[in-house]
């Protein structure tokens, strides 16, 4: 497999700079010797097989994970520990977004936490916040279910408000781990449609991890191959969607095509 490194992609005006970073736990390196740096704006896939540390270097960015090496955000070098103005500048959308079916949250009061970090816990969300949070969900589909118990919502619908809640919250860098693992093919790309509408609207970094090449945002110009703790490749998509490089990476015969635009796997 081709392996560009962090050099693979001009990248200008960094928001995020990582060096030699290294994850070690008792069964071994989760990370290992990772650099890559993402620039302002950028829409950037970290794609890989399941273990291959795509989670990890989420936990890295967001301040969850303990490493070694250099990591740079905002132009500013960071440890573990972080800032709350560095947190509240990173936004996180975990794979499931877990929640109790009797716990008595409404879906538009969910969405409504975002808000939360910016405003603090003892400031009331004004009309502003409110309003910001009815059209997401509107731009989501999902105004008509803003009184609805969070509990009784389909995944689809879940993650969705999970997205609008991200969104809230305002971060210059939106971290999304497997955001549309676990739905339906009608569900996923719905799900792909919104976040690439987000992305061309909203002034911020994306990040994208998925085990799954079929389903990619249209957004995504860069990709990211994770293997075993290590970078790969780094660089444009459509160098990536390679017939070679993902047998390499998923270790199987793998021979991708593409029919009426949309993307499709053969396995020998």
């Amino acid at each position: 497999m081709k392996r560009t490194g962090a050099s693979g992609s001009a990248v200008h005006d960094p928001v995020m700079e990582l060096e030699g970073i290294t994850v070690r736990k008792s069964r071994g390196l989760l990370l290992d010797d990772v650099s890559l740096r993402v620039s302002r704006n950028e829409f950037v896939g970290i794609i890989g097989p399941n273990g291959a540390g795509k989670t990890t270097l989420l936990n890295v960015i967001a301040g969850f994970e303990r490493f070694e090496g250099a990591l740079r955000l905002f132009g500013r070098r960071e440890s573990r520990k972080r800032t709350r103005e560095t947190q509240l500048r990173i936004g996180y959308v975990p794979q499931l977004f877990p929640i109790d079916p009797a716990f008595p949250i409404l879906a538009a009061e969910a969405v409504m936490t975002g808000a939360v970090g910016r405003l603090g816990f003892f400031r009331r969300s004004g009309e502003a916040e409110r309003e910001k949070a009815m059209r997401l969900m509107e731009m989501m589909r999902m105004a008509h279910l803003a009184d609805s118990p969070l509990g009784q919502l389909s995944g689809g619908e879940r993650q969705k408000v999970s997205l609008a809640r991200a969104i809230l919250q305002e971060p210059d860098i939106l971290l999304m781990d497997e955001p549309t693992a676990n739905l339906d093919i009608a569900v996923q790309r719905e799900v792909l449609i919104l976040i690439n509408e987000l992305h061309r609207r909203e002034n911020m970094t994306f990040l994208f991890v998925t085990h799954d090449f079929t389903m990619l945002p249209a957004a995504m110009r860069r990709a990211v191959l994770l293997d075993r703790g290590r970078v790969v490749f780094d660089g444009d998509v459509s160098g990536a969607l390679s017939s070679e490089t993902l047998s390499g990476l998923f270790r199987y015969p793998i021979e991708l095509f593409e029919r009426n635009g949309r993307r499709y796997v053969s396995y020998d």
